[in-house]
C-alpha cells in the first residue's frame, strides 16, 4: 500500500494535515482518483504541490490541479544524486554548494 499525505501550512505558519490516502498501485489513474476525491472534500486547488520525482503523480497533478504549481522536493532530488552520478566526489562538492545556497 501507498501512503500519500496531504499536508500543507496553516494561517499560523503551522504545518496541518488535510488528509491522506491509501493507494494500491502508483498509477496515474489511482493519483487522478486520489487528487479528484480529495479536490471534492476541500472544492479548492492547492497553490502548490510538492513531490518526489514519480511521473504516474506528475501526469495525475498536471490533469487534476490545473490551476496548482508542482514542483519537485529537493531532499529526494538529492537522495538520488548519488546513483546518478558515478563519480562521488562530485556528489559531495554538489551537496556543499546546496548547503552553503540554503
Amino acid at each position: 500500500m501507498i501512503f500519500v499525505p496531504f499536508t500543507g501550512v496553516d494561517n499560523h505558519k503551522q504545518c496541518v494535515t488535510f488528509g491522506a490516502g491509501l493507494l494500491f498501485n502508483e498509477t496515474t489513474e489511482s493519483y487522478k482518483w486520489l487528487l479528484e476525491s480529495f479536490l471534492k472534500a476541500h472544492k479548492k486547488q492547492p497553490k502548490l504541490v510538492l513531490t518526489d520525482q514519480d511521473p504516474s503523480m506528475k501526469a495525475a497533478i498536471s490533469e487534476v490541479f490545473t490551476d496548482s504549481r508542482h514542483r519537485l522536493c529537493m531532499w529526494h532530488i538529492m537522495k538520488k544524486l548519488p546513483t546518478k552520478f558515478l563519480c562521488f566526489h562530485l556528489y559531495r562538492l554538489l551537496e556543499t554548494c546546496y548547503k552553503t545556497l540554503s
